[in-house]
């Protein structure tokens, strides 16, 4: 990626020299410019934040992750940013922009996160990513994940594929278990690391039922192409719930196909978030070759309402950092 100093800046952090700062440059021009011909428009979020007010929708993940400080001003906790969509949320939810929907926003702006379980992972990441506010539709998500394509395609990238997934049917199945919302996120997270082992060990725990324990460690391995999400519905049997969460995917990539990007989709029910805010489809963006996931996104209808009013909405992120190694 960069060219770095790695002994005078702090673990995770990077010093880009000119090489490199050009490319980010370059790559931020081409997204933004194909982010605005889709009609939307930049915002500049704050680097910092008062924690007791972003945390409504950060979760528990993201403020342990986050870099705190005090506010010497008023003696406040502030948090460095760890997330840039919480922040817009927080944005629409104060009534800083006319009261029009669909709202199309984006932004290109770093995070920073401490994450000890990825030793060597950078703490400062360079994001750039859009948000789409007020659709509640499928047609809605099919459009953020068709602006991410051509956001690749503009770099230069066309042997992608993106996996899309739908977190709220594994929330449905939780639902089924008489267990706390502790555990729910327990056993999310360890989903999310599809780690098996893990999800045995909190499911046999929770003295989860011996059947619904089985549909639950299937959901990992749920992946390919359309059938997948028949699978999934055979699994849900007649939980109108789950069903009704696995026929929202199924209608995206219909809509996908049918636009023509068949050939760049394929379903991953066992892509679960572990980040709190996420309701409904998710999506990862990969690129041939590379072993890890260029950005992603989904749809997280109830994180403007952590802050105001509900108001349902969709977005994505790439990791500019990640680019860089592609294009460089």
């Amino acid at each position: 990626m960069e060219t770095t100093a790695r002994s005078q800046t702090p673990p995770g952090m990077a010093a880009m020299l000119p090489p490199a700062a050009a490319q980010k440059r370059r790559a931020e021009d081409l997204i933004l410019s194909v982010l605005q011909k889709w009609g939307f428009q930049e915002v500049v979020p704050p680097a910092f934040e008062y924690l007791d007010v972003l945390s409504r929708g950060l979760g528990d993940d993201l403020i342990e992750k986050g870099y705190k400080v005090l506010d010497r001003w008023n003696g406040r906790d502030l948090i460095l940013r760890p997330d840039v969509t919480p922040q817009i949320a927080r944005m629409v939810a104060m009534g800083m922009f006319a009261d029009v929907r669909p709202l199309r926003l984006c932004y290109s702006a770093p995070v920073y996160r401490y994450d000890p379980d990825h030793a060597g992972r950078n703490r400062e990441i360079f994001q750039i990513g859009a948000e789409l506010i007020g659709p509640e539709s499928a047609t809605a998500d099919a459009e953020m994940i068709v602006v991410a394509m051509a956001c690749l395609r503009e770099l230069g990238l066309e042997r992608f594929t993106v996996t899309i997934g739908q977190g709220e049917f594994f929330n449905t199945l939780l639902s089924k278990a008489l267990i706390s919302d502790t555990t729910k996120w327990q056993l999310r997270c360890a989903a999310a690391k599809k780690n098996l082992t893990r999800l045995q060990e909190i499911l046999s725990g929770a003295k989860v039922e011996e059947a619904l324990t089985e549909i639950i460690l299937a959901v990992p391995n749920l992946f390919g192409h359309e059938h997948v999400i028949d699978e999934a519905a055979s699994l849900a049997g007649h939980w109108d719930d789950s069903l009704a969460a696995l026929d929202w995917i199924r209608e995206v990539h219909g809509l996908l196909a049918k636009e023509g990007h068949g050939e760049h989709v394929l379903v991953d029910l066992g892509e679960i978030r572990a980040f709190d805010y996420y309701t409904g489809l998710v999506f990862n963006i990969f690129i041939e070759g590379s072993g890890w996931e260029l950005g992603g996104g989904g749809r997280y209808d109830h994180l403007v309402g952590c802050f105001g009013s509900e108001c349902p909405s969709t977005g994505f992120a790439f990791d500019l950092g990640r680019l860089f190694r592609l294009l460089g």
